[in-house]
């Protein structure tokens, strides 16, 4: 699952290393920049603007040439557009098809470079380049082979993914991948990350004592694809006003469904994380200035908030709190008028992106927040029978505390007003799918003492005319009370404190 329009900022690889078979590399990262709708394949509520966004490229080399390819945990296939030197036809041809639009082409094979390996004849799709795919872009799937489409149609382990046969090449590593993706700082314009394959970072040895979340594996008979998801915590989503959020999962197909439990996916081509609708409300709806506005090139209604409201949202797999940066809860963005607003990162699910067997997509704002391994496992084709399950690891990478710093320097001008600010609401939400008819009051800011006096006096009326009318009827209120404000607090519980100690800046700020 991928971007809408990462830019074309052609950063080049920055450092490359390799110890034995276990490899290392910075990923840069192509800020929003020109390139209108590259990967417009990808649905637009992912990102969920037209012209914001990051994306982490590689360089490869397929067939002598050189291209610059997104890694993308929730898909499986390496696709590039463009003409490929030495490349040698299959005679088939293969089909991806996305939330939004297809990927299609033949099914070459040529001699692939990455990360310091060598994979001969290695299959991909090549695409024929267009203003949504131009030429030299293109993506490099790094998810459990099952979903891949060229596997699926040779049929055979000519048709393997990339990371499948860079994991063959020396069975006695784990089978596993690590992603760090950083933020950018007031200086940059751009933003990089790390990626690893058999190895972890000196600095995050931490993550190896982080529990082993087990990763859900579909049942074969399940026309779907396996990705990397594990469940949250019943208390896996922690809003603003410092309550669990009430969650009830609808990934009834899968194997270890839990109604309590949320199906999440790690997905690092996915921007904007995707969330029950029901979640997205109890996140947004009870902050100063909150309502729903139509913005174009977002899903629908999005939240817009004021851009001086700190919001702390964090989450929990395994009994670990993972909390989310307040920058990375809400974006500024400024609107052809040169007004500036603030909208709600955590989006609702997409039509396009519902499935059966999760309930949710983690994608860079969460992502930017951790130190991320992913473990393969028995999802490898042909490893050997000893191979152990499927897992992820999780290592926090954001401190509360430098985050809370962080929020005051850039939104408030160094001014701390938090203390006073409350957040109205929507608390703990609603598992029942949405919450809209009880977000109306967040919705048109109607304050909650109002409420409580208009129910008071239509009991006290109905009272009357029960009592002059001698029957005997109970009154009920329309509305339960609803609850008293409360003031925002900021997440304490959270693992290690890692953080990476760059300045961090909004980089959505006046970018269009």
């Amino acid at each position: 699952m991928r971007f809408l329009r990462p830019s074309i900022f052609l950063a080049s690889v920055l450092q490359a290393s390799q110890v034995a078979l276990a490899f290392h590399i910075e990923l840069p990262a192509r800020s929003e920049a020109a390139l209108p709708n590259l990967l417009a394949r990808a649905p637009n509520a992912t990102s969920g603007l037209d012209d914001n966004g990051g994306a982490y490229y590689i360089n490869i080399t397929l067939g002598g040439r050189q291209f610059s390819v997104l890694i993308d945990t929730g898909s499986a296939d390496l696709w590039v557009a463009g003409t490929v030197p030495n490349a040698k036809s299959t005679g088939a041809s293969a089909k991806i098809q996305y939330a939004v639009g297809t990927t299609e082409g033949p099914i070459q094979t040529a001699d692939l470079t990455v990360l310091g390996y060598t994979v001969p004849n290695q299959a991909f799709i090549e695409v024929t380049p267009s203003s949504d795919s131009p030429d030299g872009i293109g993506i490099i799937g790094l998810g459990p082979s099952t979903g891949s489409q060229v596997l699926g149609t040779l049929r055979n382990s000519s048709g393997d993914p990339p990371i499948d046969r860079i994991f063959r090449q020396d069975t006695s590593v784990p089978n596993f991948i690590s992603v760090l993706l950083n933020r950018p700082n007031d200086t940059q314009a751009t933003y990089t990350g790390e990626m690893t394959i058999s190895e972890v970072l000196p600095l995050f040895q931490n993550v190896s004592s982080q529990p082993k979340v087990s990763v859900t594996v579909l049942q074969s008979n399940l026309n779907t694809s396996q990705h990397f998801s594990a469940l949250l915590d019943s208390d896996g989503i922690i809003g603003p006003d410092g309550n669990a959020i009430k969650l009830t999962s609808n990934a009834t197909l899968a194997p270890n469904h839990d109604s309590q439990q949320l199906q999440m996916l790690f997905d690092t081509g996915f921007s904007m994380p995707q969330l029950p609708e029901y979640v997205v409300n109890a996140i947004y709806s009870g902050a100063q200035g909150a309502k729903l506005v139509n913005i174009p090139n977002f899903n629908g209604e999005t939240w817009v908030v004021d851009c001086d409201a700190e919001l702390n949202v964090s989450f929990k797999l395994g009994g670990v709190t993972y909390p989310i940066h307040p920058l990375d809860v809400t974006r500024t963005q400024t609107d052809d008028s040169g007004n500036t607003y603030c909208y709600g990162t955590f989006q609702s699910v997409i039509a396009g992106a519902q499935d059966p067997t999760f309930d949710g997509i983690l994608g860079m704002t969460f992502l930017t927040n951790v130190y991320l391994v992913l473990n393969y496992g028995d999802f490898i084709d042909g490893s050997p029978s000893n191979t152990s399950n499927p897992y992820v690891q999780i290592l926090s990478t954001t401190n509360p505390a430098a985050a809370h710093a962080d929020f005051v320097a850039t939104r408030l001008g160094g001014s701390d007003t938090t203390g006073s600010q409350t957040f109205h609401g929507a608390g703990s939400g609603s598992g029942s799918g949405s919450n809209k008819s009880s977000g109306f009051f967040q919705k048109y800011r109607i304050p909650v003492f109002v409420v409580a006096a208009v129910g008071g006096i239509a009991a006290f009326l109905a009272a009357v005319y029960l009592v002059t009318r001698r029957r005997k009827s109970a009154y009920r209120p329309l509305y339960d009370p609803a609850p008293a404000a409360m003031p925002m607090q900021h997440v304490t519980g959270y693992n290690a404190g890692y953080n990476t100690g760059a300045p961090y800046s909004d980089p959505w700020t006046h970018r269009r």
